[in-house]
């Protein structure tokens, strides 16, 4: 995993106009981090920049995201750290799905976990945008990105339901975000192994396939058929190539998609449960309380009144 931190060579004169984004500045005072999954159009339009840290995961989509004179290339996995009043604008291509998590830290809250800890300032500020280049950005694999969307997914809801102890529970969630960063930078050379170029072609093909069929029956059989391959081969480039199993990605799909549709709209959990592959209602309800901690309908009443 390589973290990009080139300038684009464009004309450093060019300054972007920025408003301050005062909503999620309330928002930060309120409580220092707030986590959210959007699936909708982009609720800022032209470039701001708010007091605090934005972490910014693509789940599905491609783009531009530019930050001061920097441009990086939106798509599944990227992940990129933005600094504090450092202008910054999505530009997702038009027509196509756009999902992601965006995870905004009061800088404060930052620096003193920083203090706290020694490990802690050593693993965190490797992720912390310098001055001098307003962000960083990097690539996840399929593995690296289940893995951050699973600690995403978990930090929404506790900020969302605000159980007791809750701000415990965030600050648990923030060290394990950064400390999974830190495992993926260090192990990057094992996690990136894989086969030669034809093989990982073919697991771009496989896993588009997978995102594009998602809500049909898929069997290892008819991936098989469909690529021209045998069992095994097809089990072991897979894993090799992507760190998870094809099972573990489907259900990832899966599990998106169904969180799209409770969001948007008003099927019944049946529905949206058939809608996304799952034949049995009770295992789809019972995947989703296990990933996401809450069961559809609670998912769907938290962001409906939101």
């Amino acid at each position: 995993m390589e973290i990009e931190k080139v300038r684009i060579g464009e004309d450093r004169s060019a300054q972007h106009e920025s408003v301050v984004d005062e909503v999620t500045n309330t928002r930060l005072m309120d409580f220092p981090v707030q986590c959210s999954y959007r699936t909708t159009m982009l609720e800022q339009p032209t470039f701001h920049s708010h007091s605090g840290y934005e972490l910014y995961l693509c789940i599905q989509g491609k783009g531009h995201y530019i930050v001061g004179d920097r441009m990086h290339t939106l798509g599944v996995g990227t992940f990129t750290v933005v600094g504090p009043m450092a202008s910054h604008l999505s530009r997702p291509h038009l027509n196509t799905p756009f999902h992601r998590y965006i995870l905004a830290i009061e800088r404060s809250y930052v620096e003193q976990l920083c203090v706290e800890d020694r490990e802690c300032l050593m693993g965190i500020r490797q992720w912390l945008p310098d001055p001098e280049s307003d962000s960083i950005h990097t690539q996840l694999n399929a593995q690296q990105l289940m893995h951050l969307q699973e600690i995403l997914v978990q930090l929404e809801g506790e900020i969302q339901r605000k159980q007791p102890c809750y701000p415990l529970l965030v600050k648990s969630l923030l060290l394990q975000l950064f400390a999974q960063l830190g495992r993926y930078q260090a192990k990057s050379s094992t996690i990136s192994m894989g086969g030669n170029d034809t093989q990982k072609q073919m697991v771009k093909g496989i896993l588009s396939y997978m995102m594009e069929h998602h809500h049909e029956p898929l069997s290892v059989e008819k991936l098989c058929v469909q690529f021209h391959v045998s069992r095994s081969f097809l089990f072991r480039i897979f894993k090799a190539n992507t760190g998870v199993t094809m099972n573990e990605f489907l259900v990832s799909i899966r599990m998106t998609k169904a969180k799209e549709l409770l969001q948007a709209t008003d099927l019944a959990i049946t529905a949206v449960a058939g809608r996304v592959g799952f034949q049995d209602v009770s295992h789809f309800c019972h995947t989703f309380k296990r990933l996401s901690g809450m069961t559809p309908s609670c998912y769907r009443s938290i962001h409906r009144s939101m």
